[in-house]
């Protein structure tokens, strides 16, 4: 038995192993929801858009895919990530993953893989499934409809081409990485705190937390700008600079909600342990 308590890579391998054979029957069953629902979604579209062609130029589903690729991804990312320590709902479930030989560096970590990490390439196999189901059912159903193609992701990064769909710049790209990072990190520290409904309780905090800050913030504006009417405001939030620095506040910020993360979860084990 290893004597490291901190961290151990053979053991933590052991460790990611047993989270995904134990839990591959839930994790698929997730994925062919993802799947489905993304299905159902594209093919909606695909009857709406194909009902009236015969020949297309330029795929009118392939944009609006791409749209909801992201915005699906942005919120199966923060469920799954809400569910890192579902476990814990449970005695039953505290006692089985109190009592694994690992430390809890490496229980929080392997959850974290799974939940974030490997959670994003089963999104994408979600993806690409649905979208080729749209492309067959589709196709069947439009015979006379010429044009119908399945979506490249490589699309939202051909900016320079002329041909931009949903990203303008690498910053955009930037800007929108590490928003998604800091609102999944905001979910899994939701988890930490509240095991049961996890994913309501840090949605209705974050959203009491963002009016909140909305609200102090056009308090402050408000407050400056009395008795600055010369004032010159020259402020572009959309500038490349403004968007690198948000960009950096916004992993910033992830980086500490997973540390505190594994603090809270690290004392609700000594906790459940007493």
């Amino acid at each position: 038995m290893s004597k490291n308590t901190f961290f151990d890579l053979h053991r933590f391998i052991n460790l990611c192993r047993k989270e995904m054979v134990e839990g591959w029957k839930v994790n698929l069953l997730r994925m062919l929801l993802m799947y489905g629902a993304l299905t159902v979604f594209f093919i909606f579209m695909g009857f709406i858009d194909y009902e009236r062609a015969t020949t297309l130029m330029k795929d009118p589903v392939v944009e609006g895919s791409l749209r909801v690729f992201l915005v699906a991804g942005c919120i199966y990312g923060c469920i799954s990530a809400s569910l890192i320590m579902e476990r814990m709902k449970t005695k039953a479930g505290r006692f089985s993953f109190l009592m694994l030989p690992a430390t809890s560096f490496e229980k929080y970590v392997a959850r974290w893989l799974v939940f974030t990490v490997v959670f994003v390439v089963a999104y994408l196999v979600a993806f690409e499934l649905a979208d080729y189901t749209r492309v067959v059912v589709c196709s069947l159903s439009f015979p006379d409809v010429k044009g119908i193609t399945p979506t490249s992701l490589r699309l939202l990064f051909l900016w320079n081409d002329g041909n931009e769909i949903v990203y303008q710049s690498a910053s955009d790209v930037l800007i929108s990485v590490c928003s998604y990072l800091f609102l999944q990190s905001f979910f899994v520290l939701g988890s930490t705190v509240w095991p049961k409904n996890a994913f309501l309780k840090t949605f209705a905090t974050g959203l009491g937390l963002f009016f909140t800050f909305l609200f102090i913030s056009t308090l402050l504006v408000k407050a400056l700008m009395q008795g600055s009417t010369n004032v010159n405001w020259n402020f572009n939030l959309l500038d490349a600079e403004n968007v690198y620095v948000a960009s950096c506040i916004f992993f910033v910020l992830a980086l500490f909600n997973w540390i505190l993360a594994y603090y809270r979860f690290k004392e609700s084990e000594i906790i459940n342990r007493m």
